[in-house]
């Protein structure tokens, strides 16, 4: 196993992560749709904003903290909904909660991660739940299980009414929808085995898995995924803010217009997000989005945004933009299966001191101090 002393950036935790993960769950997270345009595009958009740094300015320690929610954040950077979180380290996601409990921030757990809302119902809060659901019976069961275990958020993706075409799992012989069952032998080939210390861990940790070829969809629960196609419209984003009294936001807004429709359906933030280019192909760059979706709602409800953060300057860009907060998904999978809860607390760790680095060298003292002035063009 790697230890997190090797991870000093994000590329870095990808490259361990590489290594220690099979082929076929390396993919999973890595890729994107088709030819991964979006994907790409997410990280370039970024590359292609420049700063307009302030000289000769004494800047000490720079504060990091926002609000989002009404939650009080050490670090403006939120652990995303994952899909499959299990598969990358047994530490799964009460790992990462921890891990984001102890940089001062949230993670979001999907319904689709692998573990239950019950599996974290005893680890400390802010606990958010990312909803995915085929039927709002299936819905209306999540929700009811979240609340009973104790989750504050809820986030509802509207973005996959159907699966984007993932061409790296399919070259792998990945069925769709990757099913996972703890109670079945691992099944997936050569490559698997490739990787013996990640199924020595795996299989330790009573996790194994096997391929389907018509796997049938099943509600999420303790230790059993179906990634399967979530079609929330807003009359069903309304239905939820009826039957969800805490705060409720809105994953996968790419545009003014739903934006103010998600705001209009009782959302309390919206996350600027094309999830992750593995989705619609073609789909624009969310940091290229996010200032239209600010115009459009950001006095009105909270703005987040994900995709393409790669480096606290990314953060500090999309909060100079009007965001809130971000959310950030493969870089902190790529920590977990490196190295566990720990790779996680260390790419947050990497986040944190590239933003204050950025930060000083902007002359900007705090986050809240951000805003266009800080950038060009």
């Amino acid at each position: 196993m790697p230890t997190s002393d090797r991870i000093n950036s994000v590329a870095d935790a990808r490259r361990l992560a590489r290594r220690v993960l099979p082929r076929v769950i390396f993919d999973y997270v890595d890729g994107g749709a088709e030819d991964e345009v979006t994907m790409g595009e997410n990280e370039r958009a970024f590359r292609e904003i420049s700063f307009r740094p302030r000289m000769a300015l004494r800047t000490p320690e720079p504060g990091l903290e926002a609000t989002v929610l009404g939650i009080p954040l050490a670090l403006p950077v939120l652990l995303a909904p994952c899909g499959l979180v299990r598969l990358m380290h047994p530490d799964g996601a009460t790992g990462v909660a921890r891990a984001a409990r102890r940089a001062g921030t949230v993670s979001i757990l999907s319904a689709v991660a692998g573990s239950a809302p019950e599996d974290l119902s005893g680890e400390p809060g802010p606990r958010w739940f990312q909803l995915y659901a085929a039927t709002r019976e299936m819905a209306g069961t999540l929700i009811k299980r979240a609340t009973d275990s104790g989750f504050e958020g809820l986030m509802v993706t509207v973005d996959t009414p159907a699966l984007g075409k993932r061409e790296r799992d399919i070259r792998n012989g990945v069925p769709t929808p990757l099913r996972l069952d703890p109670r079945s032998a691992i099944q997936l080939g050569s490559q698997v085995f490739a990787r013996p210390g990640w199924a020595y861990r795996m299989a330790r940790s009573g996790i194994a898995f096997r391929r389907r070829a018509n796997p049938a969809p099943a509600m999420p629960g303790a230790g059993k995924v179906a990634m399967t196609a979530s079609p929330f419209s807003w009359d069903d984003v309304e239905w939820i803010r009826e039957r969800w009294t805490g705060p409720l936001l809105v994953k996968g807004v790419l545009s003014g217009e739903d934006a103010a429709a998600a705001a209009g359906a009782g959302a309390d933030a919206v996350v600027v997000s094309n999830h992750g280019g593995r989705q619609l192909e073609g789909a624009p760059a969310t940091v290229r989005v996010l200032p239209e979706v600010v115009d459009a709602v950001g006095s009105r409800i909270e703005v987040l945004v994900d995709g393409g953060i790669r480096r606290g300057g990314d953060v500090v860009k999309a909060l100079a933009l009007g965001a809130r907060a971000v959310l950030i998904g493969r870089p902190y999978l790529y920590g977990l299966a490196a190295c566990g809860q720990s790779g996680v607390e260390k790419v947050l760790e990497v986040l944190r001191s590239e933003m204050t680095r950025t930060m000083i060298l902007l002359g900007c003292g705090s986050a809240s101090d951000l805003d266009g002035s800080w950038l060009r063009g």
